[in-house]
């Protein structure tokens, strides 16, 4: 009895265990479903979300074509007012931006001084220009008084060579004499002959060659003093031109420095091109005034057909003035129009089968989690499903 009470009490406890099993494998399918259906629930906001940024762009697209057919089928006198403001727009667009891009002649810093001493460039061009004619005046008066420093002081060594020469001469002319007087004496004593005619000539040459020498000592003294006088002179003038370069020089110097030049014909360059840009910058600024006249205009034309943007078509110029142009934009629109038109098919195809495994996972349940509920309610109203 006890044996088969032990069996039976077993085979309770076999049947507990395989319900409990049983109970448990059904507790895990439905929590598996369960997951199944809330990840299937992510992945159905997701396409939603995407759906509707496609439809969002998909019906941009479609009021962009809409715009451009608008602007296609315009009256010609319309479409003439339209076209002559944007010809305008992009002409003045146009010489800003090769004002933008044009290389700059003249640095900044440079633009900055010009400007900054604007009312005084004028006269100190010129101030500089007449110190550097006078300081190339007073370089040449220099050099030409250096020359006649030195031909003097080369004539007057030339003059002291000499008489130091004649000098030489006197005394040789002398010595001459006196041995001539000493022989003719000793022939007229020792033979008794009239030496007369002889002491004559002798008497004379010596006197002719020594006044002579002595005339042109005379003579190249008062050379001598001329030549001191004038080379005195040409020292003076020298030092006075000397002070006068060194006055002038400085001056130039000083407005090199100010002006970072290397003469006047740069600064002079400098402010040409200063005033160059200044009326270029004038008329950008003009330009700058009517850009904004003509796009504002053209803003209030496009916004009177009803256009869906019309501020767009401020970066499409191009397009309104050359018919290529707005052709090339219609045909991108319209390749953008079927790939998103592709592609919301092909979206609401992934939702549609999203959609009928969800449903399948939980056929036969009577009831949805709220959740569930929720995005298949969303999923309607976003795909029309």
């Amino acid at each position: 009895m006890r044996f088969w009470k032990a069996r039976k009490k077993k085979k309770n406890t076999e049947e507990i265990m395989q319900e409990f099993s049983v109970e448990e494998n059904v507790v895990q399918s439905k929590r598996m479903k369960e997951h199944q259906a809330m990840e299937y629930c992510g992945q159905l906001m997701d396409f939603a979300r995407e759906l509707e940024e496609t439809k969002k762009e998909y019906q941009l697209v479609k009021e962009y074509l809409s715009d451009v057919q608008t602007i296609e089928e315009l009256p010609v006198e319309q479409k003439k007012i339209i076209l002559e403001t944007a010809r305008n727009i992009h002409k003045l667009k146009k010489s800003r931006d090769e004002f933008a891009n044009k290389k700059k002649k003249i640095s900044d810093a440079q633009f900055a001084q010009m400007e900054q001493l604007e009312n005084e460039i004028p006269d100190n061009i010129r101030r500089l220009q007449t110190n550097e004619n006078f300081q190339s005046m007073v370089k040449r008066d220099l050099d030409n008084l250096e020359g006649e420093k030195s031909e003097w002081s080369y004539y007057l060594s030339a003059i002291r060579k000499e008489q130091m020469i004649l000098k030489k001469a006197v005394w040789v002319i002398l010595g001459l004499f006196i041995v001539a007087m000493v022989i003719l004496s000793y022939i007229q004593l020792d033979q008794y002959k009239d030496m007369g005619t002889y002491f004559m000539m002798a008497s004379l040459g010596a006197a002719a060659l020594g006044g002579g020498a002595v005339w042109r000592l005379q003579n190249n003294q008062k050379e001598k003093k001329k030549g001191e006088a004038c080379m005195n002179r040409a020292i003076i003038l020298l030092n006075q031109m000397k002070a006068k370069y060194v006055n002038v020089t400085n001056a130039v110097d000083y407005a090199y420095e100010k002006f970072h030049v290397n003469n006047s014909m740069e600064l002079n360059y400098i402010w040409d091109q200063y005033l160059e840009e200044v009326r270029e910058r004038e008329t950008d600024e003009r330009n700058y005034e009517d850009l904004n006249y003509f796009t504002n205009k053209l803003l209030r034309e496009l916004q009177d057909l009803k256009l869906y943007n019309a501020t767009v078509w401020n970066h499409q110029i191009q397009a309104l003035i050359e018919k290529e142009k707005m052709e090339e934009v219609k045909q991108c629109l319209l390749a953008r129009h079927q790939k998103l038109k592709e592609s919301l098919e092909s979206q609401v195809e992934e939702i549609t089968v999203c959609k009928r495994h969800l449903m399948l996972l939980l056929r036969g349940k009577k009831e949805y989690a709220k959740e569930i509920k929720e995005v298949i309610a969303s999923l309607n109203d976003i795909c029309g499903l």
